[in-house]
């Protein structure tokens, strides 16, 4: 269950981060990195603890981040 939290924090930041350098938005796109590092670093060390099984979490906390990130930022931040 970490290892989807983390992944889902890691890919939903690096959407809101795409979205951000695409639509311009300097002071968030500055911010973002610091999260998109957090997530990543405790990603990493959860899949090399977790190895080959981490794949379904990791796939999984990725699609609900990505698409989680695509409605939060058209509905909160986009406007």
């Amino acid at each position: 269950m970490n290892l989807l939290l983390a992944t889902f924090g890691l890919v939903f930041m690096r959407a809101i981060q795409q979205q951000n350098v695409i639509h311009g938005h300097y002071v968030f796109a500055t911010i973002t990195p610091y999260a998109i590092a957090v997530f990543e670093v405790a990603t990493v060390l959860w899949v090399v603890d977790t190895g080959w099984s981490s794949i379904p979490w990791v796939g999984t906390g990725g699609a609900l981040g990505v698409t989680t990130a695509m409605f939060m930022h058209r509905r909160y931040i986009q406007q």
